[in-house]
């Protein structure tokens, strides 16, 4: 069957299982033309894998998307523009250290407490109803609550938060596939970017040991950054520190309930190390982020063929985790699998910034529930067949209804 003349990002059919199309594509036509996307898709583990070490060749700055420069986008695109994703060094190195001081090995750990607490907590809620949205109920809530007290934001404006992030995800779909922007993003990014003048404007006078402060307060980079500059770090922080564990959490119990063979050995052992297993094979099996944008700065040669100078470039990290010449008997759900090789966090020196903190809330709340609530299902009115949205960038189903049995 030819998959890949129905590829299609935007279509929630496709995305609902894209690994058969990845699957072909591996093998048919690795470096396959995405005319929505105008880009190249990377879908063996050996190109991504190369393409994400080697920032010379595939860099991060002036990403092509839909056939146009980040840096013409210049309205709700702000959020994506001098960031972290679109820098390369020497601007990407003076920025990422200045954000890893919040990102250190013995910073993370300090903040397990809170996270066990934060987690003991919404589990305990959630499980005291008898059928629950496990997305809305737990997923969400706590990534974006420990990010937002690493940010300096008060629990009035979390769900704001919750909000702006979801709608600047989706707002890259809906930019691609109509070739504008609607009222209703732009009016987000700039509550978004209102709110965050006032707040680095409040740390500048008064620091408080957050991360906006920190951004405000450096004095070899506050004197560089603008409000707008500042909006993308925290935008930046906010999904990287959000989205990827919400959606982590969300296919890691679609895939337990789906193999009962993985989820009772969960039950029997049910310690961190062993939820941590589950989150990392769950990473590998159903990565929360499909794919990275990159562009050539000159011909580059890969295995699966060559790729013109000056081009846009999706590695597709998905299908690099699907790749059996690099996981043997890919479709196959195994939390005790070597997952060393793993693409979901990127590769080189753009490595997620946020995987220590992903690394330490899922498991700690996959450990938190199963301590509480070991015995699930899907509810009844949970359709076995996911809405995944209309992100083609990340990945986790809307909605998780389930219950206690």
């Amino acid at each position: 069957m030819d998959l890949l003349s129905r590829f299609d990002f935007f279509d929630p059919e496709v995305m609902r299982d894209p690994y058969p199309f990845f699957a072909q594509m591996r093998e048919r036509a690795p470096l396959h033309y995405d005319t929505k996307l105008q880009a190249y898709l990377l879908s063996r583990h050996e190109d991504v894998s190369f393409a994400l070490k080697n920032h010379a060749l595939f860099s991060s700055t002036a990403i092509r998307m839909g056939g146009k420069l980040e840096e013409e986008r210049m309205s709700v695109k702000e959020f994506q523009a001098a960031s972290l994703f679109t820098t390369d060094p020497p601007v990407h190195t003076r920025m990422r250290g200045l954000i890893s001081r919040s990102f250190t090995p013995k910073q993370i750990n300090a903040m397990a407490p809170r996270v066990r607490e934060l987690s003991r907590q919404l589990v305990t809620e959630m499980t005291a109803r008898d059928e629950f949205d496990f997305m809305d109920a737990l997923a969400a809530p706590l990534p974006v609550t420990i990010i937002s007290e690493m940010l300096g934001i008060e629990p009035a404006r979390r769900h704001d938060f919750k909000r702006w992030s979801d709608t600047l995800i989706d707002s890259g779909n809906e930019s691609l596939q109509t070739g504008k922007t609607s009222e209703r993003v732009e009016q987000c990014a700039q509550e978004m970017l209102a709110y965050i003048k006032v707040v680095a404007e409040e740390r500048r006078r008064d620091p408080r040991g957050d991360l906006i402060s920190l951004l405000v307060q450096d004095s070899d980079i506050a004197a560089a950054l603008t409000p707008e500059e500042v909006n993308f770090f925290v935008t930046l922080l906010l999904v990287a520190g959000n989205e990827t564990t919400t959606k982590l959490l969300g296919n890691a119990l679609n895939a337990l309930l789906r193999h009962p063979a993985p989820y009772e050995a969960l039950r029997r052992d049910p310690s961190v190390a062993a939820c941590a297993a589950v989150c990392e094979e769950t990473m590998r099996y159903d990565s929360p982020i499909i794919g990275l944008f990159r562009r050539t700065t000159q011909e580059v040669e890969l295995s699966g063929g060559k790729l013109p100078a000056n081009t846009s470039v999706m590695t597709l990290v998905a299908s690099a985790n699907h790749d059996p010449r690099k996981f043997p008997e890919p479709e196959r759900f195994d939390p005790t699998r070597d997952t060393t090789g793993l693409m979901s966090f990127g590769h080189g020196i753009h490595f997620c910034l946020g995987a220590p903190l992903t690394r330490l809330e899922a498991p700690v709340a996959l450990r938190e529930l199963m301590a509480q609530a070991p015995h699930l299902r899907f509810a009844p009115r949970q359709s076995l067949a996911l809405d995944y949205g209309s992100s083609f960038f990340v990945r986790g189903p809307k909605t998780l209804w389930l219950q206690r049995h």
